[in-house]
């Protein structure tokens, strides 16, 4: 990502020019940051901001944005019945974009396993994003039935991560 003022610059703060205040330079930078921050996620590759005479142009690069096959995020949604599933089952989806990681530190054993009973609210997975840890967490009480997603693999927002079958009872 490249922050720009005045003229065109590689990824470079300019000085800033005669009859600009460097305090609302400062202050635009600091707000340019933030919005980028809640643009991941987003296919948005390019914006740009002109107030008077200062211009910030925040761009990323393609490659920034995590794409998923149309099939594997079509129809899912937290609060919907999961479209093709089985009467009782219900989807753990993805909060968020990021990378779905099983365990709670490289190496450790999995959060859960297929066979394993959660209870609402416990927490199944981690979605890693933008450096951060977000827990994923079951929204039904139930037995894993089937995880869909690979330790360490890119997800979409409301991609499904794992199946819950409600109605079963646990393998122990």
């Amino acid at each position: 990502m490249k922050i720009q003022t005045g003229e065109r610059t590689k990824g470079a703060i300019k000085e800033p020019e005669q009859g600009c205040d460097a305090d609302v330079i400062r202050l635009a930078l600091k707000e340019a940051k933030e919005l980028a921050h809640s643009l991941e996620g987003t296919a948005t590759t390019h914006l740009m901001v002109k107030a008077g005479e200062l211009q910030i142009e925040l761009r990323r690069e393609a490659g920034a944005v995590v794409t998923i096959p149309e099939a594997a995020t079509a129809g899912v949604s937290r609060s919907s019945p999961a479209p093709g599933l089985a009467a009782g089952v219900v989807p753990v989806v993805s909060p968020l974009v990021g990378v779905f990681y099983r365990a709670g530190s490289p190496g450790a054993k999995p959060l859960v396993q297929v066979g394993d009973t959660v209870e609402r609210g416990q927490k199944v997975g981690i979605i890693e994003a933008m450096k951060l840890m977000n827990d994923v967490t079951s929204d039904s009480r139930g037995v894993v039935a089937e995880i869909l997603v690979e330790d360490a693999t890119p997800v979409a927002y409301e991609q499904r991560l794992m199946l819950i079958d409600t109605t079963a009872s646990s393998k122990s």
